[in-house]
């Protein structure tokens, strides 16, 4: 094999709203050789990325629609496109606007009007980059390409034998950049840590790639870093190297901690003076302290209902506030779904009394059982059956609960429903904190926002997935995936006290 490539080829997409720049950078670039499509804007783009997986892009940072920084920070955020080289191509020259560029992961500027000459060798240069990033079993190559980026990256052998360790991994981990650190185990790189899944687990694992959550809490302030652990398989299947990349998200984790113990602090502060009024509510309804005037009775009875509301948003809050998946989390508890589903039918019931559910229930014979703390795994469901009764504005509900085994011993849980679907454009907004898709808002919807952002949590923490296909109209089927009873229980430290 050359130790460099003579010609890197490769598509590449134009992104720009002057079909001149666009015809005349095609030109440019099919003469060097290149494959190219186009976008006139930035919604586009991001689409023919999806479709198309270029290998570069060239984007104006002026678009309608979406601007060029904006579609940048959605390539980066989005792991499977997270590594494609991406070159403004601009006629901003002021610092400000490269910097912001640079915070939304570009790898390279050209100013308009552009010499022909430096984009043909800054695409030629990036394209190697990413030809680079591939060839894994080039480690002194890939080495040198990994140093200088924002993530910290470790590759080993299929022995966990360290091979190549970035500056920024050494950083993040507090080593010596200039350690000799070759050859050393992985658990001796990541010792002092808490890591979860468990090394261990890793180890078993044959799924490609985890999501791996490490942390150090005896130091201060603490440190928690995120990223994923990759397989790399040889022919036969057998691990040829894994490639663990992480980033730090210490200052992510303690706002989101601060967050949390302001939402807890509130809601026992609230629960207390509500099961107060709750109790001598109810025992005024039951005539305790004497018949009940006619005129104030459904007031009394409205008032039980609101208060049953507001306890149950507490309750919410309070679940969302004290989430710490892995001490949640209990290893090896098996939940049977058509109890669970049993259960969840008849909350909800009775929280919309008022409502006239269709039910429908798809379980295959001999469905496993699931593997994940019962608790949490009956809030995500609760959430998601909730959500559905509650935006459906209209008499005839129809909700269908199915599950259903998918690959990698893991069972798929899904929930349609019959109510107005969500929009396109409110798709990234359906798993954030404190939101409600409302095309006019009302009030009159119950809830505070936190039911799908607190779902989404829980199903990630037992290394599960969730999503949703909608379509305005049309209704809205969410999914998630769990373990079933035939996949390996996770380990998961031991809580010392009460």
């Amino acid at each position: 094999m050359p130790d460099r490539p003579q010609h890197v080829g490769g598509r590449i997409l134009v992104v720009d709203d002057y079909p001149a720049n666009v015809k005349l950078l095609e030109r440019n670039l099919q003469a060097a050789g290149y494959d190219t499509i186009a976008a006139a804007d930035g919604e586009e783009a991001l689409l023919k990325v999806e479709a198309e997986r270029p290998d570069l892009i060239l984007l104006d940072i002026m678009l309608p629609k979406i601007d060029g920084f904006e579609v940048c920070r959605r390539l980066r955020a989005n792991e499977a496109t997270a590594v494609i080289p991406i070159i403004m191509i601009t006629a901003l020259k002021e610092t400000e606007d490269r910097i912001r560029g640079l915070e939304a992961g570009a790898d390279d500027f050209i100013s308009k009007p552009f010499d022909r000459g430096e984009l043909l060798a800054r695409v030629k240069s990036l394209l190697q980059i990413k030809y680079y990033r591939s060839m894994l079993a080039e480690r002194e190559k890939f080495h040198a390409v990994i140093q200088d980026l924002s993530h910290g990256i470790i590759i080993t052998d299929g022995q966990w034998r360290v091979q190549t360790v970035s500056r920024r991994a050494a950083d993040l981990l507090g080593l010596a950049s200039d350690a000799n650190l070759a050859g050393k185990d992985l658990s001796e790189l990541l010792a002092g840590l808490q890591i979860e899944p468990s090394l261990d687990a890793l180890r078993k694992s044959m799924t490609q790639s985890v999501t791996v959550d490490l942390s150090q809490e005896n130091v201060r302030p603490p440190r928690y870093l995120a990223g994923r652990y990759t397989r790399i398989e040889g022919p036969h299947g057998e691990l040829y190297n894994a490639a663990m990349v992480f980033r730090d998200v210490t200052e992510l984790r303690q706002k989101q901690k601060l967050k949390r113990d302001f939402l807890a602090l509130v809601s026992h502060k609230l629960k207390t003076p509500l099961t107060i009024i709750s109790g001598y509510l109810t025992l005024i309804d039951r005539g305790k302290y004497g018949p009940i005037p006619p005129a104030m009775a459904d007031a009394i009875r409205i008032s039980v209902g609101k208060v049953r509301e507001l306890s149950d948003l507490i309750e919410k809050v309070l679940a969302y506030a004290g989430l710490t998946a892995t001490e949640l989390e209990r290893a090896g508890q098996l939940v049977p779904l058509d109890e669970l589903i049993r259960r969840i039918r008849e909350r909800v019931e009775q929280r919309y009394p008022g409502r006239t559910v269709e039910w429908t229930v798809t379980l295959p014979l001999g469905v496993p059982r699931g593997r994940a703390p019962e608790e949490l795994l009956s809030i995500v469901l609760d959430n998601i059956v909730d959500n559905a009764v509650k935006f459906a504005r209209r008499s005839d509900v129809k909700i269908e609960i199915a599950a259903r085994e998918v690959e990698d011993r893991h069972i798929e849980i899904a929930v349609s429903d019959n109510g107005p679907g969500i929009a396109p454009q409110d798709r990234d907004q359906v798993f954030s904190d404190f939101t409600q898709i409302e095309e006019t808002f009302t009030g009159n919807i119950g809830g505070i926002g936190l039911g799908l952002s607190t779902a989404k949590r829980l199903v990630e923490s037992w290394g599960g997935q969730i999503d949703f296909t909608s379509a305005p109209g049309q209704g809205t089927r969410f999914f998630f995936t769990v373990p079933s009873e035939f996949s390996p229980a996770r380990e998961v430290p031991e809580r010392h006290g009460a």
